[in-house]
């Protein structure tokens, strides 16, 4: 599996990023998430990797927040999955759940245990993508993993980004993912 996402120096990188139009920046983020982060994160439900799938779809989603919508944490991770993920289903609108969703995540990635872990449960086999069941929200991780790589497949709600924008947005975006790209 090849997993390089840097092919150009860092100076053509960001040369190219500012001599562009907006969609340049957008949309090498956009296809360097897709076509080296999310071909791992799509593995992870065959393998039962769900800390793991919980912790890289929640990096994607407050990294494309956090450049197209100004907004970090809890907020910004609930509008990437209203904007981009939710479906047509109640069991599918993730973005109704997201902020339990989002301190389960904080717990696994900064605390390991947390007493949110007593109102999370996973349920592999279930239809729906979530319910709630004596107090316990159940997520299917099969079913929220696809729900979100759907939103970068042919056609996905992420591609559309240009539509929610105007003009001066794009910009600005644009110069969020250049100031992001320069500091670190």
């Amino acid at each position: 599996m090849k997993n390089r996402a840097h092919n150009e120096s860092k100076d053509a990188r960001l040369a190219r990023f500012r001599k562009n139009p907006p969609e340049e920046a957008i949309e090498t983020l956009l296809n360097s998430i897709d076509n080296f982060f999310n071909n791992e994160i799509r593995l992870t439900p065959d393998n039962a990797q769900t800390s793991l799938l919980f912790l890289g779809i929640h990096a994607v989603a407050l990294t494309i927040s956090g450049v197209f919508f100004n907004k970090t944490g809890s907020e910004g991770y609930e509008l990437f999955l209203e904007r981009f993920v939710d479906g047509n289903s109640d069991d599918t609108k993730y973005s109704a759940i997201a902020r339990k969703i989002h301190d389960w995540r904080n717990v696994l990635a900064h605390q390991w245990i947390g007493s949110v872990g007593h109102e999370i449960g996973y349920d592999y086999k279930m239809e729906l993508g979530w319910q709630q069941r004596d107090g316990i929200i159940f997520i299917n991780p099969r079913i929220y993993c696809e729900q979100c790589m759907m939103a970068f497949s042919r056609g996905g709600k992420i591609w559309s980004y240009n539509k929610m924008f105007s003009g001066s947005d794009l910009q600005a975006i644009k110069e969020r993912i250049i100031q992001k790209y320069v500091r670190k």
